[in-house]
């Protein structure tokens, strides 16, 4: 059986994926036509860790966004 990972878009923390792990994670939805490959982007939603968003990047939408090459695209 596979086992599921967060992956930070920030610092690239991996963490098994559980109801409380996922909880604590922030989630932001890619814009319509945004396509990524990265680890940390699944289904069009990119996570950063608690850690990452409370101590390093207090604008970590902007941060992730630059982090995946797409950071002049509008959020809606």
């Amino acid at each position: 059986m596979a086992r599921l990972y967060l992956h930070c878009v920030l610092c690239s923390r991996k963490q098994a994926e559980g109801l409380l792990s996922g909880a604590a994670w922030e989630a932001l939805a890619l814009p319509a036509g945004v396509t990524v490959e990265h680890p940390a982007v699944h289904r069009s939603t990119v996570r950063a860790c608690p850690g990452c968003v409370a101590q390093h990047h207090r604008n970590w939408h902007a941060a992730a966004l630059a982090t995946l090459g797409v950071a002049g695209v509008a959020l809606l």
